[in-house]
């Protein structure tokens, strides 16, 4: 009887799985992929008939920065791959054609110099386009006035140029002749301090992929375990690869100096460089051979503290984590009975530690930064006690190690593009 019950309940479940067999639909992912183009851009303003760079106009400090921030932060994607940088030149329509021609270019050329002193940006990706009158912002700008004749205006910008060579464009006569003049002083009353521009258009394109889950026309064989029959039959998947574009890492040298070591009338200096996204190796150095006012309070020393910094967010600025050794001749004495010096003056300190520390720009260019670090290490000390006056005598000698507080920063810094270097793949 149960033997009879087995085999029927074995027939039931094969016979619906036999079912599943005819109904069930392989299911696999159709993964496309296409690319993204992207045109943009941003502009400075310009004073009438200058082609020089004056921050205080307009809004151009913030512009500035931002330009240089906008395409610094496109080369850190390793997502966009950057086509091409064009920058271009634009005047307003008043002027000769030869002055309006060298202004466009000037100005071209000014706002260009500006960006590739702070970025590493390869010629072959750029584009220069002298655009001389600027009829194409003059018309959007009319188009959304509520001029009451912009329907006439617009017909003559959107009009061709009759005239050739040095001749001014005919359009800007026929602008002039309108009522008498009355709409070309509008004109310029109204739009064309907004032509006078110098323009970065950053052309990217972007890898897009595309995930679509599609039936397929053939079932989807399925064999329950411990029953007799084919293997599962699987769809095989491919693999969508997309090599990463490889981007420049800008990297930069910066030269700093510590307040906190300048007040305790310590002079000193300090080179970092970055080495990578993530890492960048700092090396301070400070002299000190004064006294405070008094031959028994001084606080000399010549210290080596060379350090291997890590910084979390990837763009050298706000956190970082830092590991570092500690090299030092010293003599201390501060006002009390006894003066400290490494032993025989022969034997520095030489151990190591930890910092924590905070760097952010204080220029808008981001030149100049402000760094607050403190720092605590371990250092084994072998050291000659003397009397603390002048020419005081040897009074012992001692060995200790001390741990605590070895560093305390207040930097000011000055960044300096290095070579541009490139990641590997």
């Amino acid at each position: 009887m149960f033997k009879n019950l087995k085999y029927s309940i074995l027939i039931v479940v094969a016979a619906l799985f036999a079912v599943n067999d005819l109904s069930a639909q392989r299911v696999f992912e159709k993964r496309t992929d296409s690319t993204e183009i992207r045109r943009d851009q941003m502009h400075i303003r310009y004073r009438v008939a200058k082609a020089y760079i004056d921050p205080s106009y307009m809004n151009n400090a913030d512009s500035l920065a931002h330009i240089v921030e906008w395409i610094e932060s496109v080369q850190r994607d390793t997502s966009v791959e950057i086509v091409s940088v064009e920058f271009c030149g634009a005047v307003s329509p008043e002027g000769s054609v030869r002055f309006n021609r060298w202004l466009s270019n000037a100005r071209l050329e000014t706002l260009e110099r500006y960006v590739r002193s702070r970025i590493d940006i390869p010629e072959e990706i750029i584009v220069r386009n002298d655009h001389y009158i600027a009829w194409g912002e003059l018309y959007d700008m009319v188009e959304k006035s509520d001029y009451e004749n912009k329907d006439e205006i617009l017909a003559i910008i959107s009009s061709e140029n009759r005239s050739e060579g040095e001749v001014l464009d005919s359009r800007i006569g026929d602008l002039k002749r309108m009522d008498n003049g009355v709409t070309w002083r509008r004109l310029f009353r109204d739009y064309f301090i907004h032509m006078r521009n110098a323009y970065t258009v950053l052309v990217t394109k972007k890898r897009v992929e595309n995930v679509e889950y599609m039936p397929a026309s053939e079932p989807m064989s399925v064999r329950p375990m411990g029953f007799p029959g084919p293997e599962i039959e699987t769809e095989p998947q491919s693999l969508l690869t997309t090599a990463s574009n490889v981007l420049p890492e800008k990297r930069y040298l910066y030269v700093k100096t510590n307040v906190t070591g300048l007040a305790l009338l310590q002079a000193n200096i300090g080179v970092e460089f970055d080495m990578g996204r993530y890492l960048s190796f700092y090396l301070p150095i400070s002299y000190s051979a004064l006294d405070y006012f008094s031959p028994t309070t001084k606080f000399r020393q010549f210290a080596l503290q060379p350090e291997l910094r890590v910084w979390p967010l990837k763009n050298q600025d706000k956190l970082f984590i830092g590991a570092h050794l500690g090299f030092a001749y010293y003599n201390y004495a501060f006002n009390g009975d006894y003066r400290y010096q490494d032993r025989d003056g022969k034997h520095p300190t030489l151990g190591g530690g930890l910092s924590l520390g905070y760097r952010l720009p204080i220029s808008r260019n981001k030149d100049w930064k402000l760094e607050f670090a403190l720092g605590v290490g371990v250092y084994p000390l072998d050291y000659d006690l003397f009397v603390n006056e002048v020419n005081g005598p040897l009074f012992d000698s001692r060995k200790k190690t001390y741990i605590g507080l070895d560093n305390v920063l207040i930097g000011i810094s000055y960044r300096i593009p290095m070579k541009t270097a490139y990641p590997k793949k």
